[in-house]
């Protein structure tokens, strides 16, 4: 089963307002152009459910996901319906020295087509990458654009 690994620099920003962000599925349309839709069918403190529609390499894919919200800044994702056989993974908030923080997401996934595995798997490889990529350098613009909410300015 791929992994795909990316992470980001996020610079010098409040942990806990860049935590909220990461957490407000709702509004990665807003900044994420390949994430069509979040829809949140539950939430609490720990937990939430959430609908997704992405663009991937062109393709539109649709899933349900169960995300666990963990104490230490960390998202554990794991589909339970949708498209791909696999589907799973976490976002984490870093410490990155000096004040710093960066995100890192990692996902794995499984397309559940064993017989075109050693063709598709690369192809989902690099088109999940650049999503994630994508979706990374939107957070950090998000932050970046909310008035006087980075440490330092």
């Amino acid at each position: 089963m791929p992994d795909v690994n990316s992470s980001l620099a996020m610079g010098p920003m409040d942990r806990e307002l860049l935590w909220r962000t990461l957490c407000d599925f709702e509004h990665y349309p807003d900044f994420m152009q390949d994430v069509l839709e979040v829809r949140v069918e539950r939430r609490s403190a720990t937990e939430i459910l959430s609908h997704w529609r992405v663009l991937l390499n062109g393709s539109e894919l649709s899933w349900t996901e169960r995300d666990l919200l963990t104490d230490d800044h960390r998202i554990v994702f794991e589909q339970t319906d949708g498209d791909l056989e696999v589907w799973q993974g976490e976002w984490r908030v870093l410490d990155a020295g000096d004040g710093s923080l960066s995100v890192e997401l990692d996902v794995s996934f499984d397309l559940g087509i064993p017989s075109l595995a050693e063709v598709l798997h690369p192809i989902g490889e690099r088109a999940i990458r650049a999503n994630s990529r994508q979706m990374l350098e939107g957070i950090r613009t998000r932050m970046a654009a909310a008035d006087g909410l980075l440490v330092g300015s």
